[in-house]
């Protein structure tokens, strides 16, 4: 270390500087320096007949613009601190961690050369007084591409967006993700994890950290959760080791006299609607179960003071202790033989990783099939059944708009349901009360569509309908005028009801027949698009290739990544005339007339088990 002064015109900024992106404030601190004088010397290392300034970039910048301004010669006396290079360097980035206004971008490029040169993390940790998880984060920051740093200290993206893209080594698929999404986290970490399945999604939960690395399972570390969370590579793994766990448990309730377990990994769709029955004894818990009794009630009684009463409502912490109390006291119930033979235990992996079970109430359920073998989890979920049902209700809104005679049809059913027959309104399919429903359906899901909305096809007289005067407007109408408006509304109101977790009714019979009355060609309507593969499980798009193109031809993609598999087969399958289940309009069976069930008798519960009982 050398200390001496040298003219302003022998020092320029070095281009080794971990301060890149231009500092604000000089005006300020110019003036500073020319009222008060230089403070503090500027680190600097010989190269040539000049001196390069590492660290004092700010005070630098501040002599020069005095300059600049003519307050100060370019002969002023500057004092610096002599250093050889590689410890001039590392002062900078020394004294530029520690100030508030040093922007992030340099700071994750100066980490990064210093692991260039050899330095390991602990070696940064310790040299800068700084945790070593947080030396990790940054030095994984360090390793984006440069684009996607550049990116960030010109502040086109965030810290949130930088920290996604980590999610991925992949310098190529970083790019291709800035580019789709830019600045948007959320929408950069869906891209880079769409093939993989979170640490603290139910299902990793269930299985196991544990389990899971046994089977030879991998883990993308998200150093920037929250709780440490990252994301499982293979998904298909996790769901294979749940489902041999589940199998398990579903063996050792029938193990202990269940004849009907229905187990699933997911929350069946109809579970809020199914009969609960509730166990007739209960046994007396064990120590271990009487301690893990005690600490759930000590913590909730802690976290009911911290947050005070009337205040529980919505805590995380306070809501995952009651779920382990109900766990526990589900454990503690028993179900006697003949309940165990006349009732189902359902079976489903919760939120938290546990399983949920709960008995049902059910008639007889045919004897048949393997009953040692899980259930069979359905291809579609209720979501897509909800989004395939809402595609299925444009179209038919749409023949009925361009229908006048059928739309009447139809209007005259409801209202001698509902006038004549006293069915309840939710027997139809048409809400008279204009009530509408939504019938968003995403719009990459209709990319392969044709079909036009009915404020499409009625615009104009929509329009045309004066709000003053709308009666006298009306009766002025001829009749075909009417006609027409009168199919536009009451397509505007059909509701096929089908939405995720619903069961089929008699509203659902009204909407077939209705459908099939309207002579909609959903072939012709619709076609899947990437996205709805995309939507769907990769052991599902093999079965729906395989069914309409052959083994052959799903064989051949077997070895695809999620995203190029869904893009195959939109591709393979276009123009095949294929449609899922949910768009398949055929004609319906006849309509039996049945009594309306009150809402809460026994009749309905009966009703349903009957319907149930398959």
């Amino acid at each position: 270390m050398t200390l001496q002064t040298v003219k302003l015109s022998q020092l320029r900024l070095s281009p080794l500087n971990v301060r890149r992106v231009k500092p604000k404030a000089i005006d300020q601190l110019a003036a500073d320096m020319l009222a008060h004088g230089q403070l503090q010397n500027l680190v600097v290392y010989a190269e040539g007949n000049r001196f390069e300034v590492a660290a004092g970039g700010r005070r630098y910048r501040a002599f020069k613009q005095l300059e600049k301004a003519k307050a100060i010669p370019a002969s002023h006396p500057v004092s610096v601190d002599v250093r050889d290079k590689a410890e001039a360097v590392e002062l900078s980035l020394a004294e530029n961690v520690s100030r508030e206004d040093m922007h992030v971008a340099d700071a994750v490029i100066a980490y990064g050369n210093l692991r260039t040169e050899g330095k390991s993390a602990e070696d940064i940790a310790a040299r800068f007084g700084v945790a070593l998880s947080y030396v990790k984060k940054v030095l994984r920051l360090s390793a984006l591409h440069s684009d996607a740093l550049a990116c960030l200290a010109r502040d086109h993206i965030g810290m949130d967006a930088a920290q996604a893209l980590t999610l991925t080594d992949d310098h190529d698929r970083q790019l291709e993700a800035l580019k789709r999404f830019g600045n948007s986290a959320h929408q950069i970490r869906r891209m880079l994890t769409e093939e993989k399945i979170g640490t603290n999604h139910a299902l990793f939960l269930f299985v196991g950290h544990d389990a899971y690395a046994a089977a030879g399972g991998t883990i993308t570390a998200d150093l920037f959760a929250e709780n440490g969370d990252g994301y499982a590579d293979a998904p298909e793994l996790v769901e294979k080791l749940a489902t041999l766990k589940m199998g398990a448990v579903e063996a050792g309730y029938r193990g202990e006299g269940w004849s009907d377990v229905r187990a699933s990994l997911e929350r069946p769709d109809d579970y809020y609607n199914l009969v609960t029955v509730h166990a007739e004894g209960k046994r007396e818990p064990t120590e271990a179960e009487q301690a893990e009794r005690a600490r759930i009630q000590e913590a909730a009684d802690t976290r009911l003071a911290e947050l005070g009463k009337g205040n529980q409502w919505g805590d995380r912490v306070f809501n995952g202790l009651e779920r382990e109390a109900r766990i526990l006291e589900n454990r503690l119930c028993e179900f006697t033989d003949a309940q165990k033979a006349d009732s189902a235990m359902v079976l489903f992996v919760g939120n938290g990783g546990e399983i949920e079970a709960k008995a049902i109430r059910i008639k007889r359920i045919a004897k048949g099939g393997n009953g040692d073998a899980p259930a069979i989890k359905p291809d579609y979920s209720g979501a897509m059944i909800e989004t395939l049902s809402k595609i299925k209700t444009l179209a038919v809104q749409e023949a009925v708009a361009t229908n006048p005679a059928l739309a009447l049809d139809i209007l005259l059913d409801c209202l001698v349901g509902q006038g004549i027959h006293g069915e309840p309104s939710y027997y139809s399919p048409l809400s008279l009360r204009l009530e509408g429903f939504n019938s968003a359906v995403p719009d990459d899901m209709m990319t392969m569509a044709d079909i036009a909305s009915v404020d499409e096809i009625g615009g104009g007289y929509f329009a045309a309908l004066p709000e003053v005067d709308r009666f006298a407007a009306i009766r002025a109408m001829d009749a075909d005028t009417k006609g027409r408006l009168l199919a536009l509304l009451v397509a505007r109101q059909i509701h096929s009801g089908e939405t995720s977790g619903s069961r089929r009714d008699r509203r659902h019979q009204r909407f077939d027949q209705i459908a099939f009355a309207s002579g909609v060609d959903m072939v012709a309507k619709w076609q899947a698009p990437v996205a709805f593969y995309d939507r769907l499980k990769m052991p599902v798009i093999a079965k729906i290739m395989t069914e309409v193109l052959g083994k052959s031809a799903a064989d051949n993609c077997a070895k695809m990544k999620k995203g190029d598999l869904a893009a195959a087969a939109a591709e393979r399958m276009a123009g095949r005339g294929w449609l899922p289940p949910a768009l398949v309009i055929a004609e319906p069976s006849v309509e039996v007339a049945q009594e309306h069930p009150v809402v809460g008798d026994d009749d309905e519960a009966t009703e349903f088990e009957e319907e149930d009982a398959v």
